[in-house]
């Protein structure tokens, strides 16, 4: 591409007085040289950015003057609101804000400030919470928020409260745009229930593993009870793709589903909010039906248009997890080398922006694979289904 942007391009933008930075010039020269070295080198280990900036004097220089300036505290909260301004600019009223929680794992390691550990703990890690913002029908995505914590720094109160904090930082930013995607995968029971009780927040999240009460009409019912018995008027074939084995192979099975969903008016037990419970229902001839209770802020789901677009844009979820996991994986975050909080928080938050800047420049992140398909997936796989293409070898009939 021509015309395309460099890391120093989207580095002299992230420092722009039109995002509120005032790096002044030694701030700025830093985030540039950081964004170039990391993007250069897919590495947030301070010696290989060092190496990669190819300075011509003494790596250790390079190093020592990267470790001071990573160490600038308001430096860190000014850059994360820069690069948050930036994509809330970018979020409409139904952009996908995807809400994942991963442990950034440091084994071994026993000097880094706030890391909780043990004299037997081989698996020590921070927390982390990311928001990922992310069109309806859209392939790419890009990073919001990335916020590290742990048990031991300071004011610390709960995993909860510190996700609530990024949400509702995210949430001022957009000016409350967006829809938040909970992912069920990495949200604690309790911490979900406490989300679905906040009354400024859009949210759709499934319930998979959650016991929840809701109230539709005058009955108080479990929602998983709810989404069993309520109708389900809008159906359609889809194919999913999953890990499995077959004849003691590991391979990937793509399994025919036909999916039907229903949606009814509920409220929460003392809360006078309403929201709406998706029935969704997934039936396979092998592995018979399951109903899977689907809980949303959102109630204009009337249509067929309206209820299957909203699942549609769930069920891809995880699509975007997953290629923003490999992307991140690429930079080995969990391989940095600072002792402090202050820098690994300003470590973290340049990623992110390296981030940005992949998934904004790079035609390549992209999803390529949807998990859930309205047509076969591509390639050797274990179907359920008759597929003439497919060798007979690797088809379930």
């Amino acid at each position: 591409m021509p015309n395309q942007p460099t890391p120093q391009d989207f580095a002299q933008l992230l420092c722009s007085p039109a995002l509120g930075a005032n790096f002044g010039r030694v701030g700025g020269k830093f985030v540039s040289n950081m964004l170039v070295g990391i993007h250069r080198t897919q590495s947030v280990n301070l010696t290989n950015i060092a190496k990669g900036l190819h300075e011509g004097i003494r790596l250790h220089a390079t190093h020592k003057r990267l470790s001071r300036n990573l160490d600038d505290i308001e430096l860190a909260h000014s850059l994360s609101d820069a690069l948050l301004k930036l994509g809330a600019a970018r979020v409409q009223a139904d952009t996908r804000l995807i809400v994942h929680v991963h442990e950034l794992k440091k084994k071994y390691a026993c000097k880094i400030e706030y890391l909780p550990h043990s004299d037997n703990d081989t698996s020590a890690c921070f927390k982390v919470c990311e928001i990922l913002a992310s069109d309806p029908g859209s392939d790419t995505y890009f990073p919001l928020l990335a916020s590290v914590w742990s048990e031991q720094v300071p004011d610390y109160q709960s995993d909860a409260d510190e996700i609530k904090k990024a949400l509702r930082r995210v949430l001022k930013a957009t000016s409350n745009r967006g829809l938040l995607y909970i992912d069920d995968r990495s949200i604690p029971e309790e911490l979900l229930k406490s989300i679905i009780l906040e009354p400024d927040f859009n949210f759709i999240a499934i319930l998979n593993n959650t016991d929840l009460d809701v109230l539709y009409g005058r009955e108080c019912i479990s929602a998983a009870t709810l989404s069993e018995r309520a109708d389900t008027q809008y159906g359609k074939i889809m194919f999913k793709l999953t890990p499995g084995e077959h004849a003691s192979v590991p391979c990937l099975s793509d399994l025919d589903l036909f999916l039907h969903v229903g949606c009814v008016s509920i409220r929460l037990p003392m809360n006078a909010r309403r929201l709406s419970l998706i029935a969704m229902k997934f039936k396979n001839r092998l592995s018979g039906e399951s109903s899977v209770p689907i809980i949303t802020s959102e109630t204009k789901l009337r249509s067929r248009k309206a209820l299957m677009g909203l699942v549609d844009a769930f069920l891809s979820m995880h699509d975007v997890i997953e290629v923003h996991r490999a992307l991140r994986d690429s930079f080995d975050p969990s391989g940095f080398r600072v002792l402090t909080y202050h820098r690994l928080q300003l470590l973290m938050t340049l990623l992110q922006a390296v981030i940005y800047y992949e998934t904004s420049t790079r035609d390549e992140v992209a999803i390529e694979n949807h998990q859930f398909s309205t047509t076969p997936h591509d390639g050797a796989l274990y179907r359920t289904y008759y597929h003439p293409e497919q060798q007979a070898g690797l088809t379930g009939i």
